[in-house]
């Protein structure tokens, strides 16, 4: 694992964390108290999609992601939006989560030292969420394969707030048909493991874009700031690809 600078316009330092997946959490806690960002920003994939065997809760069977989160709050005020793996959390392991001391952006958003913070939920997840409730056609066997489109119609009202607008959304893939075009100062994404194999700059492969994506790592356009992610949920290694947390200072 690497701590990955970069350069932008921002009125904070702020830590990017995402694809954990269940992963250590002692050296991402390490990294953060090394750092000391203002703010922490863990943009989804907090969880492996995996049932827990004695039918509890996820975050009872995963052990790491109750410390991780308890960790993150206890370090700097800390901002969690949904990822596509947290199709499987159910309402009491919600609880749980906001139980840390975490603020949980759920398709929503809240102010915070002058700033509006949302964050974007994976339509990954809205596609179970519908299945749940009898709004959609089959079951999802791997709900976190199942995709579906993300809800922008709360975007509107976060658009017209007041303040520097910062949003999380874990899928990069959403950035051009649905992000590019709207008045947000800084959006932060993770989910394509930085393409798995990366060769000459390139990832390789990524989920929601294919072979060759061209949204897997870095900054673009400056303002979609994109991390590799801290876990690898593949069948097989990364390659020229290490695992990071990114931190954005301000420029000036």
């Amino acid at each position: 694992m690497k701590d990955t600078f970069y350069t932008v316009r921002t009125p904070g330092r702020i830590a990017l964390v995402t694809d954990t997946h269940g992963c250590p959490f002692r050296p991402i806690a390490d990294s953060l108290e090394r750092n000391r960002p203002d703010l922490i920003a863990v943009a989804g994939d907090i969880i492996m999609s995996d049932r827990p065997e004695n039918g509890g809760l996820v975050v009872d069977e995963q052990k790491n992601i109750l410390p991780l989160l308890r960790a993150c709050a206890g370090i700097a005020p800390t901002f969690l939006s949904v990822g596509n793996h947290e199709w499987l959390l159910c309402g009491e392991d919600w609880d749980r989560i906001r139980d840390t001391g975490v603020t949980l952006l759920d398709d929503s958003w809240t102010t915070w030292n002058g700033m509006v913070v949302g964050g974007q939920t994976s339509g990954w997840v809205l596609k179970y969420r519908a299945f749940r409730t009898g709004k959609a056609e089959r079951y999802p066997r791997y709900g976190h394969r199942i995709q579906g489109p993300p809800d922008t119609g709360w975007l509107s009202d976060f658009e017209k707030q007041e303040g520097f607008k910062l949003l999380l959304c874990h899928h990069p893939e959403y950035y051009p048909e649905y992000l590019a075009g709207r008045d947000i100062d800084l959006i932060l994404s993770g989910h394509a493991h930085g393409g798995q194999w990366r060769f000459f700059g390139r990832g390789v492969y990524a989920p929601g874009q294919g072979l060759w994506p061209k949204l897997t790592a870095g900054v673009h356009d400056g303002r979609l700031v994109i991390s590799r992610g801290l876990a690898n949920t593949a069948g097989f290694p990364r390659i020229n690809n290490p695992m990071e947390i990114v931190y954005l200072l301000p420029e000036g």
